[in-house]
């Protein structure tokens, strides 16, 4: 994995990074602070992103590529893309990571370093956490209804599979 600093133009947001929906939610003076703090992460299949276990709480997007996610081991999701969110739990568990990130195929990311928030002032700081904290309650309540809707799914099969 190959991390550098990622190449922009102050007062110009990359058209990648700007399609992303929780850079959209930002105020641009917030988004120009948050790009002086942000790399680029070249991935190559086989690469781990996110280590489970480890501290931090940095937030990565994927711009490009496919990742799998793994708790214990075990393959239990995946991610493909242009502005997934990856590593937000940490965010909400006190900066440990909860599950691995590997790269499946040539993945390009970026990595927000949340030490930025010592660059902004406190109203904007404020502004800042309003608009991260309302972008991953509606994440975590899609994926909430996600897994909700395949558990009732699974749960239909069993009971079907008992009858027959």
């Amino acid at each position: 994995m190959k991390e550098y600093p990622l190449n922009y133009r102050e007062g110009s947001v990359p058209a990648p990074v700007a399609e992303i929906p929780f850079f959209k939610t930002l105020a641009p003076e917030i988004v120009e602070k948050m790009l002086a703090s942000t790399t680029m992460l070249d991935c190559d299949p086989g690469d781990v992103v996110i280590e489970e276990g480890d501290a931090g709480r940095d937030l990565f997007f994927l711009l490009k590529g496919r990742v799998r996610v793994q708790k214990d081991g075990s393959v239990i999701g995946a991610a493909s893309g242009g502005g997934v969110v990856l590593g937000e739990i940490a965010l909400l568990k006190e900066g440990q990571r909860t599950a691995t990130i590997v790269a499946e195929t040539q993945v390009y990311c970026i990595k927000v370093e949340q030490a930025f928030l010592d660059t902004l002032d406190a109203e904007a700081r404020n502004a800042y956490y309003a608009a991260m904290y309302r972008f991953l309650a509606e994440l975590l309540a899609q994926r909430l209804d996600s897994a909700s809707e395949k558990l009732v799914s699974a749960e239909k099969m069993i009971a079907e599979l008992r009858k027959g």
